[in-house]
């Protein structure tokens, strides 16, 4: 990556990659934005990568990358996120923390990017997601059944098509497709010239505030979704209504009883702390006058 010339110099990349620096010439090319999807039984091998089966039959040490590795700039779903093992899910938050991560097996090192938009989803009834995980999504969305019955049956009449023949459920919508594609693609160019106003934002952090959420990440995850839901309709700038718009989403399930109750304990012993160093000095300035 050209990052990295920046970073350690040309001894950080292949030679061949240095030739190309050197001579002007592009390190990398833009492709395509994929969905990575992370199976639920995946192993841990199969998430952050390790030895390659096949080299190790013919004696061979060599390291594969993993699904966090394929992931990066791209989009990486996890389906039913809230069974995911905790030694996945701690490669999960490692990787997106760090937006890198190293695989040691034996004497083999390597170090991979892993920077990637992070969707998931999960059936509350299953069990909880640890605080840990939930924190790194951003927007969290409520999806309840269909309740008309014309759209559940749509829903069936799709699934049944699907399973019949699932290439031409596809071509019927590929006018959709390509236009929500075009859409997409015009919003993405337009965002880094997105602002968002000191109203919109002042609204945030009033609702922040009322709220009593503590965790600094509300915010940002609210104005960069404000941003991009201006540039969804094709505005510079993100106003009131496009915080308002994304503001459920991202305050959703972001008060913690716990850090409450933990604030309160600590504030209560601070205040006895204080309380008793003024009867000590209280104590003192007596003795003193005495004397």
């Amino acid at each position: 990556m050209p990052e990295d010339v920046e970073t350690d110099g040309l001894d950080a990349i292949f030679p061949n990659c240095s030739k190309k620096y050197g001579e002007g010439e592009p390190l990398t090319f833009e492709d395509r934005v994929r969905l990575v999807e992370l199976p639920l039984n995946s192993r841990l091998d199969d998430v952050v990568g390790g030895l390659n089966e096949r080299a190790a039959i013919h004696n061979r040490m060599l390291l594969q990358r993993g699904i966090l590795s394929h992931a990066d700039r791209n989009l990486l779903y996890v389906d039913e996120v809230n069974l995911l093992s905790d030694e996945i899910v701690d490669a999960i938050l490692d990787a997106s923390a760090q937006g890198l991560y190293t695989v040691r097996r034996g004497p083999l090192s390597a170090t991979y990017r892993s920077r990637f938009a992070l969707i998931g989803s999960m059936n509350p009834e299953e069990g909880r997601l640890r605080p840990q995980i939930l924190d790194r999504f951003g927007l969290r969305v409520v999806v309840h059944g269909l309740e008309d019955s014309p759209d559940r049956l749509m829903a069936y009449q799709h699934v049944r098509a699907y399973l019949a023949n699932p290439r031409a459920l596809i071509a019927n919508f590929r006018d959709e497709t390509e236009l929500a594609q075009e859409e997409i693609t015009l919003a993405r160019e337009l965002l880094p010239q997105v602002n968002i106003n000191s109203e919109a934002e002042q609204l945030g952090l009033q609702l922040v505030r009322n709220l009593a959420i503590d965790y600094l990440r509300v915010e940002i995850a609210m104005f960069e979704a404000a941003r991009a839901h201006a540039a969804a309709d094709g505005h510079d700038e993100a106003s009131f209504d496009d915080v308002r718009a994304v503001a459920p989403m991202a305050l959703r399930v972001r008060r913690s009883t716990y850090i409450q109750e933990y604030f309160q304990s600590q504030e209560s012993e601070e205040q006895e702390s204080l309380f008793m160093l003024d009867e000590h000095n209280t104590e003192s300035d007596s003795r003193s006058a005495r004397a």
